[in-house]
């Protein structure tokens, strides 16, 4: 048991020492964008979107009991009612609000859709909307705009926005069309009582055409000085999305700064954002993240998504004839390094898979062994019982219980958790060396496109 047990813990020390150095050689790189937030103080603009998050957790919980079957049509009449009345259970500003219709299967956008009160919507819910057991309703995809101010009626208000997908399983009862997940947009005002926000719906509608998160899609960098612009020596380098999307990127960095000078999607800022010890998370900032020995590069949005880049070689911009400006190449243009890249990945995925499935084996192994022990630990107990048995009877004596056996978690500690780690740890590796190989694959095809039509 000693020998596997120190076998096990070598293996996990061998397959975690590069898992760690790659957390290591992680780099951040952060930079301030414009928001317009009134002087409002951080931490109400933190409250207020999350007051807004929940306001919009407690629609979809308000949807759900109307379409609950379990419950009694007074309970859903009192519940929809106090939704839109002043009360604990408030949602709505007031029964005032008008909402764009989906509960009509053909509805789906802002230029197909019933504008209907806020009763009436919830009563065509209560109505239409086949009940179930089940629940049928979900919000998924949520994001949450910067908090803002209305204009007119002296100072105005502060409002967000909270755009979301808004999925429904059940059937109109009246309709055999099929419901489709739709686009969602939800405005909420944010009043202060009592030194406490709350967040009231006073818009649920689809998005207009062209609505939605200026600031999330077209974030603007904040300039880190008022001085010359900071020039870095160092090699521009092309960096492509992994995600099947054409986007591309020339950056450079050193231990201070990263710059973009170019970018094909205006969902990342060309500038230069400033070496941080962490991610942002905060919504005014947007963060970098250069990993696997800046082979990978990571831009996290202000709402948290992240927009996935793999490095492809040094960047080889297009001059442009007429006026000698750069501009990126184009993505269908083939490059040399992505095939080394490629099989540089290939290798890495084979180790590990291999070390994955030394892993795996090491740890049956160890449980193999460990389950030897504990069987011949039994049946000598038992053995034993048996003789003491025939002792009892010959003898006449009362004597003590047969001695009962240990379960084997206890006997195998502490070497069944190495067990446990190792069998973990060889999934995990043999799970993200596929999806590396996957990877290497398309990180190849990328390169030459032309194959995929032959």
């Amino acid at each position: 048991m000693n020998s596997a047990t120190r076998l096990l813990c070598l293996l996990l020390a061998l397959a975690v020492t590069p898992l760690a150095a790659q957390n290591v050689a992680s780099k951040f790189y952060i930079a301030k964008v414009v928001k317009d937030t009134n002087n409002l103080p951080k931490r109400d603009r933190d409250e207020i979107a999350f007051q807004a998050r929940t306001t919009i957790a407690n629609l979809e919980s308000l949807l759900t009991s109307i379409t609950d079957s379990s419950n009694g049509e007074s309970e859903v009449t009192q519940i929809m009612q106090n939704s839109y009345n002043i009360s604990q259970n408030q949602l709505f500003y007031n029964d005032a609000i008008i909402v764009e219709d989906d509960i009509n299967p053909a509805h789906r956008s802002a230029t197909n859709t019933a504008d209907l009160p806020v009763d009436r919507y919830l009563n065509d819910m209560n109505l239409f909307y086949g009940k179930s057991s089940t629940k049928t309703i979900a919000f998924s995809k949520q994001i949450t705009s910067s908090v803002m101010r209305s204009t007119g009626n002296g100072n105005g208000y502060f409002y967000v926005k909270v755009f979301f997908t808004s999925t429904f399983r059940g059937k109109r009862i009246d309709s055999d069309s099929l419901y489709q997940p739709v686009d969602r947009v939800a405005e909420l005002r944010a009043d202060k009582s009592s030194g406490k926000w709350r967040t009231y719906i006073t818009r649920l509608a689809f998005p207009q055409p062209g609505e939605g998160l200026t600031e999330v899609a077209k974030p603007i960098l904040i300039p880190l000085t008022d001085k010359k612009p900071i020039k870095l020596k160092a090699n521009t380098t092309l960096f492509r999305r992994s995600d099947g999307l054409a986007d591309s990127l020339t950056v450079k960095w050193n231990s201070r700064h990263l710059i973009i000078d170019q970018s094909s999607t205006y969902s990342i800022p060309a500038g230069t954002y400033l070496r941080s010890s962490v991610a942002s998370t905060d919504q005014e900032h947007v963060t970098i993240e250069l990993t696997n020995y800046d082979q990978h590069l990571i831009f996290t949005r202000v709402d948290n998504q992240q927009l996935p880049f793999d490095k492809v070689g040094p960047s080889k911009a297009v001059v442009s004839k007429k006026n000698g400006s750069s501009a990126l190449p184009s993505p269908m243009i083939p490059v040399v390094d992505a095939t080394k890249r490629a099989a540089r990945m290939r290798t890495r995925a084979w180790i590990e898979i291999l070390m994955g499935t030394a892993a795996l084996g090491a740890s049956y192994a160890g449980y193999s062994q460990l389950k030897g022990t504990y069987n011949t630990y039994t049946a000598k107990l038992t053995a034993l019982n048996a003789e003491y048995a025939v002792w009892q009877t010959l003898t006449q004596q009362p004597g003590a219980a047969p001695a009962t056996p240990v379960s084997f978690k206890a006997y195998a500690q502490p070497g069944i958790y190495g067990v446990y780690g190792g069998a973990t740890l060889g999934g995990g590796l043999l799970i993200d060396g596929i999806r590396l190989l996957i990877r290497a694959h398309k990180v190849k095809a990328a390169s030459n496109p032309t194959s995929s039509t032959r």
